[in-house]
């Protein structure tokens, strides 16, 4: 049965940082989310937009970061094991990983504010096979 209100996308999520330029470096320089224009006037919003149109909001706040745990935005990528590495490399702690039953792959780290964030594939992922190595 459909809903009584007709949703088409998801439009922004929000996050609490405690430091505004510290959650920059991650969302907007190791992610790549562009700052666009505050559509408000409210200088403790920070306004992130994904090619997508999907919107990122860092709002600055000394409660940062959310509780509980169990929140999260997660965040769909194209090169899952890419994405791994990357992250290792800048020192980001995989929390947890898997693959869900529709095969899916996820991961959760924690950024720089202690917010939960996932990395996931798009449903039916397939890892790329193993490269082989010359003798």
């Amino acid at each position: 049965m459909p809903g009584l209100i007709s949703t088409t996308k998801i439009n922004h999520v929000t996050t609490m940082v405690k430091d505004t330029a510290v959650a920059m470096e991650f969302y907007n320089n190791l992610l790549g989310i562009k700052q666009i224009e505050s559509q408000v006037d409210n200088p403790e919003i920070t306004w992130l937009q994904l090619d997508s149109g999907i919107m990122v909001h860092l709002i600055e706040t000394q409660e940062a970061p959310a509780k509980p745990d169990r929140i999260h935005h997660a965040f769909e990528v194209e090169d899952f094991e890419g994405t791994r590495a990357t992250l290792a490399d800048n020192g980001f702690e995989i929390e947890r990983e898997g693959v869900r039953y529709d095969g899916q792959a996820f991961l959760f780290i924690h950024d720089p504010d202690g917010n939960r964030v996932e990395f996931c594939t798009s449903s039916g992922y397939a890892p790329a096979p193993p490269r082989p190595t010359s003798c």
